[in-house]
């Protein structure tokens, strides 16, 4: 995803689940809460990669308070919608020099194609969730400080993709009959990427969108 001088803001990687690799057997392992080091042999120029499945915790401070603990992320949130629960993510401590050197030994020394290290959660806040109702209809908002994500499908040929632009900001919108999903990345005035998500079952494009264009 890039701004509109073409700089690249975030990366989106949309996959489908039966695809079969080593990288792809790793991450479908991570359980909610966990990330791990990769280092794969003969990989080509990165070899290392650090992968993470972020852990949902419940937040009952109110949505001030989470602005507050955000700063100085400067967030956006729907409006007139009535707020239902919030819930917010923390991250890994990234893997240190030493530690990647004493993956690529131990891969040398051992013959080992792969090597793992689990990686330290931290309580450094990397996004947030929050569930809204809107018309009856409930649909999840979520904003994120990372802007490389990956989304796993089922069958890619059974979805819908469209490239369209939502609150001047290149967006990727996703959905089949089931699901419906927006992801598009915001600059703040610090110059913070921050990648924001819509989340809804059994609705529409349109309405998805003019959630995304009504944000305050």
């Amino acid at each position: 995803m890039k701004d509109e001088k073409g700089n690249v803001l975030g990366i989106l990687d949309i996959d489908s689940l039966n695809r079969d690799n080593v990288m792809e057997a790793i991450i479908k392992e991570l359980k909610p809460g966990m990330g791990k080091g990769i280092y794969i042999a003969d990989t080509g120029e990165k070899k290392i990669s650090q992968q993470t499945n972020y852990k949902a915790v419940e937040w009952t401070a109110g949505l001030t308070a989470l602005r507050e603990k955000a700063s100085p992320w400067e967030l956006s949130f729907p409006v007139d919608a009535e707020l239902e629960n919030i819930q917010v993510y923390y991250g890994f401590d990234n893997l240190t020099n030493q530690e990647i050197d004493e993956m690529i030994e131990e891969s040398r020394s051992t013959g080992k194609h792969v090597v793992l290290r689990d990686l330290r959660p931290n309580h450094t806040l990397v996004g947030l969730s929050v569930t809204y109702n809107k018309g009856g209809r409930d649909f999840e908002f979520r904003i994120f400080g990372t802007t490389k994500s990956r989304i796993r499908l089922s069958d890619l040929e059974d979805y819908t993709y469209e490239n369209i632009q939502i609150r001047g900001n290149a967006a990727v919108y996703i959905g089949d009959g089931d699901k419906q999903q927006l992801i598009w990345i915001e600059m703040d005035s610090h110059d913070k990427a921050l990648q924001y998500e819509i989340i809804t079952k059994d609705s529409d494009r349109d309405w998805v969108i003019s959630i995304a264009e009504n944000l305050l």
